[in-house]
């Protein structure tokens, strides 16, 4: 019996041609509807031309984009925190007093954390789903060991996804429409407790910005209640303020 459970957790897709590529893109996206928020902590090792080194973070998220990211102190206590929310990005910098408030490009995201990603990107890749590719639509699907290669192109990029049998993703490659990597984004470690695979281990890979980012999650929960103030940030009193595009 042993051996039948061993051999039915490690099976790979069902035998046959590949799925279609629009039916394979919606069985993933249904597979990683959940979780809708997560809390986490984090470990984080950036090497970047800017904010690069090792940070301890905790991570709040509630799909599709909001986040709530805190870089603590050696001490534990907060050092920056940032938040995004419709659209919208705000980074309270204790170390140097300054309030930056703007759009949540991912530039501005990339002030506390460096990763070329939107906002609804990175809350994807954290809870183990698919980043959406805007304009995208799913072009091909193979066989690809015992899962799956996914691809999915705009006018201007390419997505190209690796899934296990189980439609998990493994990891995740945006190109230009020249074939260059933009950044690639590998997940490991999932954690299934969540009804869906919750990554534990994620690197980035942005070849362009030379950044490597290496992040280890821990104590993550899923599916708690999510208060919009967790996506707020008010500016203190005295704090220098700065508008970025």
């Amino acid at each position: 019996m042993a051996l039948a459970l061993l051999a039915c957790a490690h099976r790979g897709p069902p035998p046959g041609p590949p799925p279609d590529a629009v039916e394979l893109l919606q069985r993933a996206t249904a597979a990683h509807r959940v979780p809708a928020t997560m809390v986490c902590d984090a470990k984080a090792f950036v090497d970047a031309p800017k904010n690069g080194g090792r940070y301890a973070l905790h991570i709040a998220l509630k799909r599709p984009a909001s986040l709530h990211i805190e870089a603590l102190s050696p001490l534990g206590d907060p050092a920056a925190v940032l938040v995004a929310d419709k659209g919208r990005f705000a980074l309270l910098d204790l170390r140097n007093n300054v309030f930056y408030q703007g759009p949540s490009t991912p530039e501005n995201l990339s002030r506390l954390l460096p990763a070329p990603l939107r906002d609804e990107e990175l809350v994807a890749l954290l809870t183990g789903a698919i980043p959406d590719l805007p304009g995208g639509e799913p072009v091909s699907s193979k066989r690809q060991g015992d899962g799956y290669l996914l691809v999915v192109e705009s006018a201007r990029e390419r997505q190209e996804v690796d899934l296990g049998g189980d439609l998990r993703v493994d990891e995740v490659r945006r190109k230009n429409s020249q074939g260059a990597l933009l950044w690639a984004v590998h997940l490991d470690d999932h954690d299934d407790k969540s009804g869906a695979q919750v990554p534990r281990l994620l690197h980035l890979s942005a070849p362009v910005s030379r950044t490597e980012v290496d992040l280890r999650l821990r104590n993550t929960e899923t599916g708690l209640p999510a208060s919009p103030q967790m996506f707020f940030l008010g500016v203190p009193k005295g704090m220098q303020i700065e508008e970025v595009p």
